[in-house]
């Protein structure tokens, strides 16, 4: 079955190749035909069964737990690495290193590569509300000097120093973060 949610996204992908085909091949007349069979096939919903809001919405949040489940359980996986300043994995890390390759990975989410870009990513959450997958930092919210990525059960996972190397660790153990943004919503 097809719900509100799913016919939203085939519009948007309606658009977005309407406008890569007229970047690739310009306004003409078999492009224009082209473009307007898209725009029938997309928004034709006669022989379409919706189902409510809430089922879609239900589908979507399931999908976003499973996304935050994969985040945590692929950075316990980084738990025994190095740390290598500026690395990025699979092999070794550093702390916004670790945070990109775990969330292209198992997030399916592009991020910055430094703490700094990272940290205007996403939505500010309450530390008290954490959930897994969301990013911890530590410094000032303008400029952060480390992230990490909150695993569940007050634990979090981080490319700590170079004679560390990435650990889990529980969120008493460490200095208090002070902020956290949650990117998979």
């Amino acid at each position: 079955m097809i719900s509100n949610y799913h016919l939203l996204e085939l519009k948007s992908f309606a658009y977005e190749l309407e406008k890569s085909l007229i970047l690739k091949h310009g306004h003409s007349k078999r492009l224009v035909k082209l473009i307007t069979f898209i725009a029938l096939f997309f928004t034709s919903t006669t022989s379409v069964t919706v189902v409510s809001a809430t089922t879609a919405n239900d589908v979507s949040a399931s999908s976003v737990t499973k996304k935050r489940t994969a985040v945590a359980k692929l950075a316990k996986k980084q738990v025994g690495k190095g740390y290598v300043y500026g690395a990025t994995g699979p092999y070794s890390f550093d702390c916004s290193g670790l945070v990109q390759y775990v969330y292209k990975k198992a997030g399916d989410k592009t991020l910055p590569r430094t703490t700094y870009s990272q940290v205007t990513q996403g939505k500010k959450v309450s530390l008290k509300k954490l959930k897994k997958g969301d990013l911890l930092f530590w410094g000032s919210s303008v400029a952060p000097y480390h992230v990490g990525i909150y695993v569940g059960d007050n634990q979090f996972v981080h490319a700590a120093t170079p004679s560390q190397g990435v650990l889990k660790q529980s969120l008493s153990a460490y200095f208090y973060p002070s902020a956290a943004k949650r990117i998979l919503d």
